[in-house]
């Protein structure tokens, strides 16, 4: 038998203590979390005008104290059965999960599902109480503004804001300003400028009744939109008014803010020294005042202003910093795109290539994102659809119930006529007429259920139509950067080579438009079927054009979905036409909505 050697003991000995170690802290984790869970069940619970303070004090805040206040607000309603603490925790929890550091568009959509189940389940009669102190209008504001602005989905956001102005009180000045303004920033966000514009200016007309701050909103919101059409002359006046206000109010922080944006109005009507001074006193006062939310469009302005006056040296070195500035991934985006283009007039190609990459890289993960975002919103509609057939079920149930009963009071009455003939006659003569009455408001409500629902199918082909077009323009957006990448020839540079097979894999990949199609066929499930089996003779790159055509979409938009030039699509749907023959006077639109109606 082999002898234990010293250091083969010291080994053993130092086993021994790591493994006596670990267990010691399984034991120790293990009491804390016993301590833990025992502390929250023998917590001391609080009165319920304590809980309203609480919530009051710490809702709309961030911060992780407000998480903690939160949660145990929410313990606590439980505990007491106080449905207000509890919707009001589900409230503060979605806010803070849609705008803290930890923002997670799973826990928005967790807590906004329990919120609005919980309030389906109430009276709006015998909670009106309820209904009230939980500002729902306010709830779906927020909602609104944390899908679309915070995650990006404003087809989502907009769905949110729907449901605000059925709440909308007259009077209530303050809150239709603000609904207005989320409808236009949602046209914003979808670049439909015009559109946006047309909500807000009539806003403007008649502004006494309301406070400097709404007013405030809604300049900044129309001069946004003007600076987006590139129509200084209708936004430096704003900006002007802008900046009176701010003076009058004394807000520092508004007076600068103004300042940045009319050194671009300068900018934009040609008087580009001025700009850049005007831009330079800007940005003396963020750096002297750390005005970290003002930097970065001043610096990227200063970027643009030199650019103008073809001083690249320092049109690049703004840019470089604006990149490092950057708050958000469309703005990161848009700013490596523009240091890319000075790298390349400043003949710097392998930095350009370099910015496209990593632009390339940002833009991935911001399809990743927008992906999953919508995969577990729609899953979590999917749950909310659930329960509203489990919900509706059980509604015509008790109506079956309620109908039995009412059949059994009838044939009760019905034995009662041989004594009280007369009687009999009377009520049943009002029976009667209360009954046709009740046909007649079934009649109107039918009618109205089927308004409201031709009007929802409208919304989601509209909702259809613009991801097409969104998806159109990704993919014309991806061949410019391609065409720009193959006008690069010398010198031939591996990683350039490289870059361009990127882009060029991109394109196929963008170009494939299985996920459109599933999308719209699941929009239009009967009308792939109903032309083949009226046309069996269809291929499936002619129920693509149809399908296509259905959503309205241009020759050009078809071309670029479909990756082929608006040339092919013309003789594509020429020959599609003499196919189904369809008359010269009708157009492929018009007769698959009358298909779709058969």
């Amino acid at each position: 038998m082999r002898s234990i050697s010293i250091s083969d003991y010291q080994i053993y000995k130092a086993h021994m203590f790591f493994n006596t170690l670990r267990k010691l802290s399984l034991f120790i984790i293990t009491l804390l979390l016993g301590n833990l869970c025992n502390a929250q069940n023998n917590e001391p619970l609080i009165k319920i005008s304590d809980l309203d303070s609480l919530h009051n004090q710490f809702y709309g805040q961030a911060s992780e104290e407000s998480y903690l206040v939160h949660n145990k607000l929410l313990r606590q309603s439980k505990k007491l059965a106080y449905d207000q603490g509890i919707l009001s925790a589900y409230k503060s929890l979605m806010w803070y999960y849609g705008v803290s550091a930890k923002a997670n568009i799973d826990s928005v959509l967790h807590y906004a599902n329990l919120f609005e189940t919980k309030v389906r389940a109430k009276s709006i009669k015998t909670d009106s109480l309820l209904i009230k102190a939980l500002k729902l209008p306010q709830y779906y504001l927020n909602k609104g503004q944390i899908l679309a602005n915070g995650f990006g989905l404003p087809e989502q956001g907009l769905e949110s804001y729907f449901k605000i102005y059925p709440l909308i009180s007259d009077g209530d000045t303050k809150l239709f300003i603000a609904y207005n303004v989320s409808i236009a920033e949602i046209y914003y966000h979808k670049f439909q400028y015009d559109k946006a514009l047309e909500v807000l200016t009539p806003l403007l007309k008649d502004t006494v009744n309301i406070g400097s701050f709404t007013k405030k909103i809604l300049l900044k919101n129309i001069s946004a939109n003007y600076v987006q059409k590139e129509m200084p002359e209708k936004s430096y006046p704003l900006h002007k008014e802008l900046l009176n206000i701010a003076i009058k109010t004394n807000e520092i922080s508004e007076i600068w803010w103004t300042k940045n944006q009319l050194a671009n109005d300068y900018f934009q009507l040609g008087d580009i020294q001025k700009a850049i001074d005007s831009a330079l006193v800007v940005r003396k006062y963020c750096l002297e005042n750390k005005e970290q939310h003002l930097i970065f469009n001043n610096t990227a302005y200063l970027s643009t202003f030199y650019h103008a006056v073809g001083n690249l040296d320092k049109a690049i070195v703004y840019r470089e910093e604006a990149i490092k500035l950057a708050n958000g991934s469309e703005y990161e985006k848009d700013t490596y795109d523009r240091l890319a283009e000075y790298y390349t007039e400043n003949k710097q190609y392998v930095r350009a290539i370099e910015t496209y990459q990593k632009k390339d890289a940002l833009v991935d993960s911001l399809r990743s994102h927008e992906k999953k975002a919508l995969s577990n919103y729609i899953d979590s509609n999917l749950k909310l659809l659930k329960e509203k057939q489990k919900s509706q079920q059980i509604s015509f149930d008790i109506e079956l119930l309620e109908i039995k009963n009412k059949k059994q009071k009838l044939y009760y009455v019905s034995i009662s006529t041989v004594l009280v003939s007369i009687i009999l006659i009377l009520g049943s003569v009002l029976l009667f007429r209360k009954y046709k009455k009740g046909e007649k408001i079934i009649e109107v409500l039918k009618s109205n259920e089927k308004k409201l629902l031709e009007e929802k199918i409208i919304l989601r082909e509209n909702e259809l139509e613009a991801s097409a077009i969104a998806f159109s323009q990704r993919i014309e957006t991806l061949t410019l950067i391609k065409n720009e990448l193959n006008e690069i020839k010398k010198p031939v540079i591996p990683k350039l080579e490289a870059a361009k097979q990127k882009v060029n894999d991109l394109i196929k990949s963008a170009s494939d438009v299985s996920i459109i199609t599933k999308r719209i066929e699941s929009e239009y499930p009967t009308m792939s079927a109903k032309l083949l089996n009226k046309y069996p003779n269809l291929s499936d790159t002619q129920i693509r054009y149809c399908l296509l055509t259905k959503m309205n979409l241009s020759i050009k938009e078809t071309a670029t979905i479909l990756n082929v030039t608006p040339d092919t699509v013309k003789v594509a749907r020429s020959r599609l036409k003499k196919k189904l023959n369809i008359p010269t006077d009708v157009s492929i639109k018009i007769f698959l909505d009358q298909l779709t109606k058969e």
